[in-house]
């Protein structure tokens, strides 16, 4: 076991996550930082070994759509010293999201900050001050942010009421009552439910477990390294940069003959869509998880299964709601009522040929590539 410190590293591409992590059913939310696109140390009490799988979702308050990885465990780090916290180097495979991230750093570094309106939450004078020079190197520019400051739960009521924040940050322990109790009055309030909120402490697994309880969206260890959560800000807070190549639509397609899956994923591959085909109901659920099709295509007669049971049971029993269509050579009478009947998007028929399967998919998809 590795006895090195959670250390920030001097990189301007720094930036600091929420982190959950499930095993089994035990879940833990906590913070990563120094991310790459394959990697990711996350503080946590959760002890493994070297190769055990975990569970992982990376996300940011209102700002980063959550990013699901199965992850493993690289090295297990232990406390440095008083108030450092244990944690995890955990390992996957490189994730597109992730590398795209730390492009924005990279691009972000010379952009014009957005305008950040911050309420930090804080009772020591020193720490609002280092908190004050950090914004003053992080958003150089003027008029990229405005901060109001308050030392107590009543004092910070007071500026929310005032008017709306793009970020609120709270520490635990304040006069009279708790950073907790803060929250839990501001996700109370339909007017400031939707405000993201980081919670910090010195207080470690109780003062996480009561913020997080109580609606933060994370939390933080002091000391904590102002330079990561202000490089978040900057980078995630950059407009996206509109990608020049819109990415293809994901189509399935469930046949049980080779011919025919390899002569509909040319066609459609040819038109400009992404295609991934199955010739079993294994390989076609294994295909749908990791490829979360924008459209199904499913032959009806096939040896395992009538393709409209598994378009019924995917509808009832997995809650998907894509288009899916029914392909068959069957009558056009019976595929309408098969189709009905499973409540797929339609129905193509084989003998129409692969130019009108190409133009119902596009229908269906409401696309043109």
């Amino acid at each position: 076991m590795s006895r090195g410190p959670l250390r920030a590293s001097a990189e301007e591409n720094r930036f600091v996550l929420r982190a959950e992590l499930q095993r089994g059913d035990e879940r833990v939310v906590s913070y990563g930082f120094d991310i790459t696109p394959g990697s990711a140390f996350v503080v946590t009490d959760i002890v493994g070994k070297p190769g055990d799988e975990l569970g992982l979702r990376l996300s940011f308050p209102r700002l980063l759509d959550p990013v699901d990885i199965t992850a493993r465990i690289a090295e297990q780090l232990d406390p440095s010293g008083p108030g450092a916290p244990a944690g995890l180097r955990l390992v996957f495979e490189p994730q597109d999201k992730l590398a795209q991230l730390l492009v924005r750093a990279h691009d972000s570094s010379t952009a014009t900050p957005r305008a950040w309106r911050i309420l930090f939450v804080e009772d020591n004078t020193f720490i609002r001050d280092v908190f004050d020079y950090g914004l003053r190197v992080f958003f150089a520019a003027r008029g990229a942010y405005t901060v109001d400051h308050a030392d107590s739960v009543d004092a910070a009521w007071q500026h929310l009421e005032s008017g709306a924040y793009d970020l609120a940050i709270v520490d635990y322990y304040l006069p009279s009552l708790t950073g907790a109790d803060l929250i839990e009055r501001v996700r109370a309030d339909e007017r400031f439910a939707a405000t993201p909120i980081v919670a910090v402490s010195v207080g470690g697994r109780d003062a996480r477990e009561a913020s997080l309880a109580a609606g933060a969206d994370l939390f933080l260890d002091k000391p904590l390294v102002f330079r990561d959560l202000f490089n978040t800000l900057r980078i995630l807070g950059q407009p996206n940069r509109p990608d020049p190549t819109p990415a293809k639509k994901r189509i399935l397609v469930f046949d049980d003959s080779p011919m025919v899956l390899e002569v509909t994923r040319a066609a459609l591959e040819a038109a400009g869509f992404s295609v991934a085909i199955a010739a079993d109901l294994a390989t076609f659920e294994e295909h749908r998880g990791a490829l979360d099709p924008d459209l199904i295509l499913i032959d009806v007669q096939m040896p395992e299964a009538f393709g409209d049971d598994v378009v019924l049971t995917l509808r009832e029993g997995h809650g998907v709601r894509i288009p899916i269509l029914l392909v068959s050579s069957l009558d056009e009478n019976e595929l309408a009522t098969r189709a009905e009947r499973s409540r797929a998007a339609g129905y193509i028929q084989k003998t129409a040929g692969m130019v009108e399967l190409v133009r119902r998919c596009k229908q269906a998809l409401e696309v043109t590539v």
